[in-house]
Formats: C-alpha cells, sequence, structure tokens
C-alpha cells in the first residue's frame, strides 16, 4: 500500500489507461475465440509469457530465477528509519548538498554512481567513503540492457569497477542497473564482474521534480514507524538525473524536502 501511495497521479492514470486496454482486447479476443479453444491456448500461453518476461525485466522487485548470489542488500546503518540510496550521481551542486544534510543528521547513504560522473568529481567520491557512506556502481553509462551482448555488459561492467575501485580505494560489491532493469545477459555479466544486484524497495519518482511539500508527503509515506525492529525500507532518491552531468530540475525540490524528511529518520 504505501507504494501506492507515493505514485504520481499521472502514472497511476497512464498505468490505468494501458491495464484497460489489454483487459479490453483480452476480452475481445477470448469472445472471438470462444469456440476455438486450440487457438487461444496458441495464443494466450506465448503472451502470458511474454508478459511475464517483461514484467520480470522492468519491475526491481520481481527477483525470483535469480541465484542469491547475485542478489545484495544495501547495509542498515544503526539508529536509522530508512536505508537511503542516491542514484545518477555525483552532481557537483548536488551531491554535496546531499552529503552536508547527512552529515548534520548523523546518517548514512548508499551513493550508486555513474562511472563517468564519478570520474569528473573524485573529490565528492572522496568525501563519500570519508564520511562513511557506501559508495556503489550504477554503471559506465545510463543505457539499458536491452539488446546489448553480454560480451559489451561484462566488458563495462568490469572496467567500470576497476575505475570505481581506483577511485574509492576499496572493493566495490554493489551494482544497481539503470531503471532496475535486468535480462539474462545483464545477470551473466553480473556474475563475471563480480557483482551483485541491490535493488529498493521504494521510489518517491523526485526526478519528476514534485513541490517538496509533495515529496515530503510521499517520503513520510514510506517511513517505517519509530518502534520498528525491522530492516529499514531502501528509499530511492537521486542525486542527478541520467547522464547528463548538468544539475538536474529536481534538485532544489529535493534538497528542500530532504532537509524537512532526515531529522525525522533518527531511531
Amino acid at each position: 500500500m504505501r507504494a501506492l501511495q507515493v505514485i504520481p497521479w499521472p502514472v497511476k492514470l497512464r498505468v490505468s489507461l494501458v491495464l484497460s486496454v489489454l483487459v479490453i482486447t483480452l476480452a475481445v479476443l477470448l469472445f472471438w475465440l470462444r469456440t476455438q479453444p486450440m487457438l487461444l491456448l496458441m495464443l494466450g500461453t506465448p503472451l502470458l509469457i511474454l508478459g511475464g518476461y517483461a514484467g520480470w525485466c522492468r519491475w526491481p522487485r520481481w527477483r525470483w530465477g535469480i541465484s542469491p548470489s547475485l542478489l545484495a542488500e544495501c547495509p542498515q546503518p544503526p539508529q536509522q528509519l530508512a536505508r537511503l540510496t542516491f542514484d545518477d550521481g555525483p552532481t557537483p551542486g548536488v551531491t554535496e548538498k546531499v552529503l552536508a544534510l547527512l552529515q548534520k543528521h548523523q546518517l548514512k547513504a548508499s551513493f550508486f554512481v555513474l562511472l563517468p560522473k564519478a570520474l569528473q568529481a573524485p573529490h565528492l567520491i572522496t568525501q563519500m567513503v570519508q564520511e562513511g557512506h557506501v559508495v556503489a556502481l550504477h554503471g559506465a553509462d545510463h543505457r539499458l540492457p536491452f539488446w546489448r551482448k553480454k560480451t559489451e555488459l561484462t566488458d563495462s561492467l568490469q572496467r567500470a569497477k576497476q575505475q570505481l575501485e581506483a577511485l574509492t580505494g576499496h572493493a566495490i560489491h554493489l551494482y544497481r542497473p539503470s531503471h532496475g532493469c535486468k535480462n539474462a545477459a545483464l545477470l551473466a555479466a553480473v556474475r563475471t564482474a563480480k557483482l551483485q544486484l541491490c535493488f529498493w524497495d521504494y521510489g518517491v519518482w523526485d526526478t519528476d521534480a514534485p513541490p517538496p511539500e509533495v515529496l515530503l508527503q510521499r517520503l513520510r509515506a514510506v517511513t517505517p514507524t519509530a518502534g520498528s525492529n525491522q530492516p529499514g525500507p531502501v528509499v530511492l532518491l537521486h542525486d542527478g538525473k541520467g547522464d547528463d552531468p548538468q544539475v538536474p530540475a529536481h534538485a532544489p525540490g529535493l534538497i528542500a524536502a530532504l532537509a524537512m524528511w532526515l531529522p525525522l529518520l533518527r531511531k
């Protein structure tokens, strides 16, 4: 239910329209094929398989079929209600503000960085390490894994991992693919590169650039109660946007919302 609370209405509307079209199409097909069960089976089975595979590829929370050795969880900082993760950075003009807020409130986060941006701002990577945050890999670029060969993905991940390790001085184990997308070629590349996939529990659509008060409402909706003894949910945020090195439009709202939300995360 919390996940539904943080999805923006335009996204809910788009999904509802797509689902409505699919349901109507399926109803028409069933009516047309009601006297032809073999044809229905021949058409319906591949469609169900393709639909399931598409969902598995695109939905980060669908992890069935993935070897446990390829999966990892973000560490749970002590006395912290949520596990914070930031993707697509580092971005000068944004990441240092995020780091300053985390330092002020004595909170830790995991930063899934894009290699080109890390190479352009090594001082921010050094600051993350020095202040006790986790530095993880988001890729050599923000491209999706689809239509890319295993050899290309493997080479990209291995080189990005090695270069990021040189920047941090530490081994890199965690990797989050772009948009959480995955396929068989990517899983094979992750295994060869000796990485582990690390997804999230809640995205709050901060890159849609909602007003700070709207983003704060979404963040509060996914914040567990102070008495919870369970590991905090992994919350997805962005201190950049894709491969664009410029300060993204959502950054001011993000910083303003974080300034109000982070004080609520101490147990």
